[in-house]
């Protein structure tokens, strides 16, 4: 009788055909998944362009609704549907386009792929000195600023007058009586604010050693006084404060380094004329040497001196405002 021979596979044959599946898994895995990688970049990228152009859609209706320019993109209503889109800068172009950059799809990052051109925004461009005028009053440019920089810190031409000082500091300043201090001590109608911190900021014993005063600017009535004057008189200024130490040293030629002696006289060849005033004398924010009872102001003659004891010495105020450049123009 003869025996009927059985189709199977062997061992060997079984790891054989296993080794080569395994192979081409090995093979075809990594390009399944880059083309799955690619065609996921490729629908984020797309998700960037359905945003932006429903961005520059939205521009055109709020430009259409409102006849002005938006400044910013929570001003606008985007109607869009796509996975969520989140851009490290969205850039709104002066020609109602919009630039997109450092985007993320449904928190995956399209890297340095970007949607729109770029603008390049520049600025006017302001020397130390130049005189502008803002809500009319002018000011002087203290920082040099480039034409890449949106803002320009200035110093207010003349100081606040004794009406502007009461008025901004109504139930905050203490309204002394002696002739050599208070808020209206001087004869040309400047502040003469003293630079205190409570009614009870007065000498002890006649001499330099007060109470309830300060030199820290921060916690002194003269911060109180320019805050609000900023917020009538200056409200787009991103601050407000006095001049500091630093300001007059770098930018407006004063000798460098602090002497243990306490003036600072200006150097003429350098030192501007708009920067003191035979009128009048105005604090600094930066104490003398760290002092607690000292500060630094700029004399009648442009000397930089030490303010002598804070209570019986009556001083300007002349504010700094850092203001953006869109508000000069």
């Amino acid at each position: 009788m003869k025996l009927r021979k059985r189709n199977a596979f062997t061992l060997i044959e079984l790891v054989a055909v296993l080794v080569i599946m395994a192979i081409i898994a090995l093979i075809a895995t990594p390009l399944v998944m880059n083309i799955i990688r690619s065609a996921r970049a490729s629908a984020d990228k797309r998700s960037v362009d359905a945003y932006g152009r429903s961005i520059e859609l939205a521009i055109a209706g709020y430009l259409l609704d409102n006849g002005r320019f938006p400044t910013q993109v929570s001003e606008l209503t985007i109607e869009y549907s796509g996975n969520e889109v989140v851009c490290e800068t969205t850039q709104l172009n002066s020609d109602s386009s919009v630039y997109l950059a450092g985007c993320i799809v449904a928190g995956r990052s399209t890297g340095d792929y970007t949607y729109g051109t770029e603008e390049v925004i520049t600025y006017d461009a302001y020397s130390v000195g130049d005189e502008v005028t803002y809500n009319n009053v002018n000011y002087r440019v203290i920082k040099d600023s480039s034409a890449q920089e949106s803002a320009v810190t200035l110093l207010k031409s003349e100081p606040l007058t004794v009406a502007e000082v009461n008025q901004y500091g109504i139930g905050h300043v203490n309204r002394y009586t002696e002739s050599s201090v208070g808020t209206a001590s001087d004869d040309n109608g400047y502040g003469g604010l003293a630079y205190y911190t409570s009614e009870t900021c007065e000498k002890v014993n006649n001499n330099f050693v007060s109470t309830g005063c300060t030199t820290d600017y921060a916690q002194s009535e003269v911060k109180y006084v320019v805050d609000t004057w900023k917020n009538v008189e200056a409200p787009e200024a991103s601050e407000a404060r006095l001049i500091t130490y630093d300001e007059l040293e770098d930018n407006l030629g004063f000798d460098h380094g602090i002497p243990e002696a306490s003036w600072i006289n200006a150097n003429p060849e350098y030192t501007p004329s708009w920067v003191y005033n035979s009128n009048y004398w105005y604090w600094t924010m930066s104490p003398y040497n760290d002092s607690s009872l000292f500060v630094w102001k700029v004399r009648y003659n442009g000397e930089l001196y030490q303010g002598i004891d804070i209570k019986s010495s009556g001083g300007a105020v002349r504010p700094v405002i850092v203001l953006p450049k869109s508000a000069l123009q």
